[in-house]
């Protein structure tokens, strides 16, 4: 018997075979507004505002592309990530329309809405399709969201199983914060390198992350990139059992082989196979299909795009609506006395401070070398102290962790790393001057430095400029404890408040003191001064609460208690009289 294989069926088709949603019994074409024809406002538009990424001919080679990350659209091939059409099909007017719109969080395309006029944005959308012919004549054919299945827990539950199990974990990693084991070799369509998304970070989900543009991803794919569409990973045609059965039969295949009976049954399952391809051969070449044949490949496909919403739920259900406040005003971050011990790194007090301060970064590009495209985009922040010592719980994510070694293309020794930035002297009003935000200058800085390969310590430095930073003589008593996992650094740091060394940050209730961070992803590249830097914040001691506060309410209590029994005895007087 010839053995043949079906996981992945409509990747070894041509791609036409990817139309099949074409013979859904509604078929949703492109509506909307359409833009208009190409124009001269609509060419010099776009030399101005988009050519330098994108490059005069379109083709993703401007100026600017070689220091970014992802690299722009190469227009000229068709292949568009973000669309609310089907696999294989190109985006609509509207699709071009929203993007230049909105721009692509996280890479380096932004939202032209507040600059450009909404006349404007349908002039490059009319452009950029000149770059590629095959937009003439074509409407697109919409994903259908008529069958969206609403959110719950159990469809929460349902889409956390389909995720183990359609392998999403080999590149998103085991809980989806884009750390797995696939991840580092990952590259799209051009050769160039391309990092899953982090689940937990929809703000940076380039399409949306509402669960209808969730879905759409897991249906249409993200074109040009590894990920596919969602309909690859099923046997089209066969139940979840009888899929199973036939991997079951397939190993045995290649064991020892099959038994006459299991022979046929292997046969009738590879027939029924057969049929489903024979029907998308016909959707490949435009024939009509008859109508059971209809009712067969919507009845096939009816699972799988009930399989994707509760996956898009799941994905919904792990990242906050939106992103975290930056640690300002009321979201400063506030150190919480603890009479006591201070808790440790795994201590259950932490989860008490339910919301951790959200300290933004971006990539540091004063000097030489400069990082334009960073992989940590903020660090978060927890604290305790007590009388004589402070704690604190930083957190942030990294897709991978990173030991000392040789970057392929410098030489030079990279590594995950992390410094906490402070003035050694404190200002004394809000208008006073602070020191240069990376790493002082004229003004010094106080700096914790932590590295992966000793998670365990925290060296202390100073540091008078970007690349001016040396070790501390003497080295106070800081204790660490760094862990990786899941996609994710913690670093726990106690200190005491107060040091007699005159280069030392101090701590003191009531005090706003200025922090800032610096965080080095070896896998990208991160070394000296190529890394993500944040700006200066502040955080404080929240004070002492003081023992009056269980004073005040007793007496007020008694206060309380005697004036009624002075009312009351002055009614009984007036009624005695």
């Amino acid at each position: 018997m010839k053995k043949r294989f079906y996981k992945n069926i409509f990747l070894i088709s041509t791609p036409g075979l990817i139309l099949l949603l074409a013979v859904f019994p509604i078929i949703v074409f492109a509506q909307g507004k359409q833009a208009p024809a190409a124009s001269e406002a609509g060419k010099a538009l776009y030399e101005d505002k988009c050519a330098h990424c994108h490059g005069i001919e379109g083709a993703g080679d401007g100026s600017a592309a070689e220091n970014l990350l992802p690299r722009p659209r190469d227009f000229t091939r068709g292949l568009y990530k973000i669309r609310s059409t089907e696999s294989g099909q190109l985006p609509t007017d509207q699709d071009l329309f929203d993007i230049i719109s909105n721009g692509m969080p996280g890479s380096s395309m932004p939202a032209w809405s507040k600059i450009l006029t909404e006349d404007e944005h349908w002039q490059l959308v009319a452009h950029i399709k000149t770059f590629h012919d095959g937009f003439e004549g074509v409407s697109p054919r919409l994903i259908d969201v008529s069958g969206k299945v609403p959110y719950s827990e159990e469809s929460v539950a349902k889409g956390e199983e389909f995720y183990t199990t359609l392998g999403c974990a080999d590149c998103h990693g085991v809980i989806g914060r884009g750390d797995g084991t696939s991840a580092p070799d990952l590259t799209d369509e051009w050769g160039f390198r391309t990092w899953p998304a982090n689940l937990w970070q929809p703000w940076t989900f380039r399409g949306g992350a509402t669960t209808e543009d969730i879905f759409k991803r897991f249906i249409g794919g993200i074109a040009g990139s590894p990920m596919p569409s969602f309909i690859s990973s099923f046997r089209l045609g066969l139940t979840d059992d009888e899929s199973a059965r036939m991997t079951e039969l397939e190993a045995k295949m290649d064991d020892h082989g099959l038994s006459e009976a299991e022979e046929e049954e292997y046969a009738a399952l590879e027939e029924k196979l057969f049929m489903f391809e024979d029907i998308m051969l016909k959707v490949e070449e435009g024939e009509e299909l008859a109508p059971d044949e209809h009712t067969k490949l919507d009845t096939a496909l009816k699972p799988i795009f009930e399989k994707s919403w509760h996956l898009a739920n799941y994905v919904k259900s792990l990242g906050p609506e939106e992103q975290p406040q930056a640690a300002v005003g009321d979201k400063v971050l506030r150190s919480q006395y603890r009479a006591g011990a201070l808790p440790g790194m795994n201590d259950e007090a932490w989860n008490e401070l339910q919301n951790a301060s959200y300290f933004p970064l971006v990539g540091q590009i004063v000097i030489d070398p400069r990082q334009f495209n960073p992989s940590i985009d903020a660090v978060t922040a927890k604290s305790f102290y007590n009388d004589n010592e402070i704690a604190f719980l930083f957190t942030w994510d990294d897709r991978t962790k990173t030991l000392p070694q040789a970057d392929d293309e410098t030489g030079e020794t990279v590594e995950d790393a992390l410094a906490i930035q402070f003035p050694v002297k404190i200002s004394e009003g809000p208008t006073d001057p602070k020191p240069y935000f990376i790493w002082g200058g004229r003004r010094p800085v106080y700096l914790w430095s932590w590295k992966v390969a000793e998670p365990s310590t925290v060296t202390e430095m100073n540091a008078k400029g970007i690349d001016k930073a040396t070790v501390q003589s003497t080295q106070g008593p800081i204790q660490a404890e760094g862990v990786y996992k899941d996609g994710q650094y913690q670093l726990w740091v106690k200190r005491s408040l107060t040091t007699e060394d005159r280069n030392d940050v101090q701590f003191t209730p009531g005090v706003f003191i200025p922090i800032a961070f610096s965080a080095w992803d070896g896998a990208n590249g991160d070394v000296k001064t190529k890394r993500a830097v944040s700006t200066w914040y502040t955080f404080v001691l929240d004070p002492v609460p003081s023992n009056k506060r269980f004073v005040y309410p007793p007496l007020v209590a008694l206060i309380s208690v005697g004036l009624l029994f002075g009312l009351r005895s002055s009614v009984r007087r007036r009624e005695n009289t």
